[in-house]
């Protein structure tokens, strides 16, 4: 199966990387974008080199502004703003648009990859690659599928199984499939702002959460929850969406570099997850916390319960597997 190669190198200039957004001499096309994460996250990374991208293959026609940290609204509020047309596009959470769509909770099929390396081939694969065209329902174009690496559990305290977890309040992303995953357990999700978790976990609000690695590292959750269980239970894909407005006013060509544009700066994005999973875990056991690794079983009958609820909703699930399994 042939699939995009990751950039190894770019030439795009790193003065521009770091002032998006300014306006460009003889700039034709504006294009906003919105991001829930901060300037020095991967995501809004990736967009800032879209807009540098674009700018270069278009000889200068299109004007990029990124609005990182949800400086325009949440991603339910920038999901409408998109459908309006009051925003351009989005590098959002496909988690979100799974309170919308259901078959976009197939992506979050428990085990379904073990790593970011087989994740991000079977996001750009031609099952993931369909599933884009489900985001014109929404009035969006999808361009292409990201990734916020694997899903761990890092806690205040050790759990060697899932029965250990019942009854635990866990800081989860609020969208359906988790929660489900997590309350099949008996764990009560708990929804907290990013900016607040360290603090929840410190005075007990929360007990654990479901993280992936750069946050536990970035964010310094180790320091109230020495306890990290490696699971890679799911992957936490991204989506780069258009507006449907947008989108039917470019010209051929013009959608064809966005596209370009969108394409190659995933692969960079994924490059680096392949890249710094590794380094973080090995920062993260530097501090000095337990880590145990999992297998499958630490969630005993969950993943079992769970295809039996998502799978009539997400028949996606089914072609994703297949397409997994040829990856190994």
């Amino acid at each position: 199966m042939k699939r995009r190669t990751f950039l190894k190198a770019t030439s795009l200039a790193a003065a521009a990387l770091a002032a998006p957004g300014i306006v460009r001499a003889g700039a034709e096309k504006k294009l906003r974008i919105g991001t829930i994460t901060p300037g020095s996250h991967f995501w809004t990374q990736t967009m800032d080199r879209v807009g540098v991208s674009l700018a270069e293959k278009s000889g200068g026609k299109f004007e990029t502004q990124v609005f990182p940290s949800g400086q325009v609204g949440n991603e339910a509020t920038m999901i409408q703003q998109i459908q309006s047309g009051g925003l351009d596009m989005g590098f959002l959470t496909v988690a979100e648009f799974s309170n919308r769509l259901d078959d976009m909770a197939a992506l979050f099929t428990p085990y379904l990859v073990p790593d970011v390396s087989q994740a991000s081939r079977l996001l750009t694969g031609p099952t993931a690659t369909g599933m884009l065209e489900q985001y014109s329902s929404l009035g969006m174009k999808g361009l292409g599928f990201g990734l916020g690496g694997m899903r761990h559990l890092i806690s205040r305290e050790a759990g060697l199984t899932s029965a250990d977890l019942a009854g635990r309040k866990y800081r989860i992303t609020p969208f359906a499939p988790l929660r489900d995953f997590y309350e099949l357990m008996d764990v009560a999700p708990t929804p907290v702002p990013l900016p607040g978790l360290f603090d929840a976990l410190a005075n007990g609000q929360v007990d654990g959460a479901d993280i992936d690695l750069e946050l536990a590292w970035k964010l310094k959750l180790y320091d109230q929850a020495p306890n990290l269980t490696i699971t890679s239970q799911m992957m936490f894909p991204v989506v780069a969406v258009v507006s449907g407005r947008y989108w039917a006013a470019l010209s051929d060509s013009e959608k064809q570099m966005l596209s370009e544009s969108v394409a190659e700066q995933i692969d960079w994005l994924f490059a680096q997850y392949v890249e710094f999973e590794p380094k973080w875990l090995n920062d993260l056991k530097g501090t000095g916390i337990n880590v145990a690794e999992a297998a499958p079983d630490f969630f005993g009958d969950t993943v079992t319960k769970w295809n039996g609820i998502w799978e009539a909703k997400a028949p996606s699930i089914a072609a994703l597997r297949a397409e997994a399994k040829e990856l190994t």
